[in-house]
């Protein structure tokens, strides 16, 4: 799998997640914009996906490349809204497992986030 592939999958893993609960908020968008800046995704390629945000998949990831940083992203953009729904955390949870990273770690870490979002 090459990097571009790689980076593509992870955005539009985020990009899902994001619009699980239903919507994207400005944060989730702002959040995604840097994300897709920063893994090289062209304007028009954002603004299609964003645009077609409930219609995407989430892909249980293939790839094993950086997968704490995969999963933080995730929970981070489940979190970005002031909470996180319930298809939000599960799909977290899958893909924590899914990258070989252990549940209870991942509880703990959304855990951790939920209690560092709130006191801001």
């Amino acid at each position: 799998m090459t990097n571009r592939k790689i980076k593509l999958e992870h955005f539009v893993n985020l990009v899902a997640i994001a619009a699980a609960d239903g919507y994207l908020n400005a944060r989730e968008r702002e959040f995604l914009a840097e994300r897709a800046e920063e893994t090289g995704i062209k304007s028009e390629e954002f603004e299609r996906l964003v645009k077609d945000a409930d219609k995407l998949q989430h892909i249980v990831p293939l790839n094993q490349v950086q997968p704490q940083d995969q999963i933080m992203d995730a929970i981070f953009i489940s979190v970005i809204d002031g909470e996180i729904a319930e298809q939000e955390h599960k799909l977290c949870v899958d893909m924590a497992c899914r990258l070989g990273l252990e549940k209870e770690a991942v509880e703990e870490a959304i855990d951790e986030i939920k209690a560092i979002w709130a006191r801001n």
